[in-house]
């Protein structure tokens, strides 16, 4: 048995994992959402668009503590779940903050359902118990 061989594949299985380390997670997809959305064209106010993106922004800084929280063996549910209330919470609010201002961009309509969407199936799946 040739231990170099052995040790050669161990080491080939670690760089798969250490992709999810490096990855920026939600805050890379908001920047790049962010970008497609300043090179086009909106007929709202820029205070209004702000105000929604700057919400998005809190809700995928929100999500990313979220994740890191459950990836720590430390963090129990129950010192998460106030995070999970806060990531709901944030999700209804910016529904209603875009359906007051913003009327005429249908991209940054569908970027904000989409972050609501992903933060209300991440509070379902807390209190549905995927966790425990």
């Amino acid at each position: 048995m040739d231990i170099n061989s052995i040790k050669n594949q161990s080491e080939a299985g670690f760089s798969s994992s250490h992709k999810i380390n490096r990855d920026k997670g939600f805050g890379e997809i908001f920047d790049r959402k962010i970008a497609e959305l300043n090179s086009t064209e909106t007929l709202i106010p820029v205070g209004g668009k702000a105000d929604v993106l700057e919400h998005g922004n809190r809700i995928l800084n929100l999500l990313d503590d979220y994740a890191r929280d459950l990836s720590n063996p430390r963090k129990t549910l129950k010192h998460i779940e106030p995070l999970v209330a806060a990531i709901k919470k944030e999700a209804s609010l910016i529904e209603d903050e875009a359906a007051e201002k913003i009327q005429n961009d249908s991209e940054l309509d569908r970027f904000i359902k989409d972050v609501a969407v992903t933060a209300n199936v991440a509070a379902f799946k807390f209190n549905r118990g995927d966790y425990v």
